[in-house]
């Protein structure tokens, strides 16, 4: 198994609102919605590297710092808890509630900072953790 260090990371909390899935990064309090899991998370993403790149065109890092209220991440974690579990048990289909994390390395946040300065948009693709 191979291990990863990352710089930053965000917890997500993905949800179904009707048909729609909804993608809640938890530090930055954020929200998207998609017609799946991936386009939601996706999306959320997409927020997320344009909330940063714009805190760092402004030098106003405080504009990122918007944490969601304490009952979202309390959720998180009893349900991260309930998917190890479940990892454990083999009785991970029954969770309804998902518990990801978000992370970026180093290439990442270099790219979000370029864009900060450009009006290029470079590729972006952050990695999600957690099955």
């Amino acid at each position: 198994m191979e291990s990863r260090i990352y710089d930053f990371q965000v917890r997500l909390l993905i949800t179904r609102d009707g048909d729609q899935h909804v993608a809640h990064a938890l530090e930055m309090d954020l929200v998207a919605y998609g017609d799946t899991e991936k386009e939601a998370v996706e999306e959320v993403a997409n927020l997320m590297q344009n909330q940063i790149s714009f805190a760092i065109q402004k030098r106003q890092l405080h504009l990122t710092d918007f944490k969601a209220p304490q009952e979202f991440f309390d959720e998180w974690e009893k349900v991260h808890a309930a998917t190890l579990q479940g990892i454990a048990t083999g009785k991970c289909g029954s969770i309804k509630i998902r518990a990801k994390t978000l992370v970026f390395g180093t290439d990442d946040i270099e790219a979000m900072r370029k864009r900060s300065h450009s009006d290029v948009k470079p590729t972006f693709e952050p990695t999600p953790v957690c099955a």
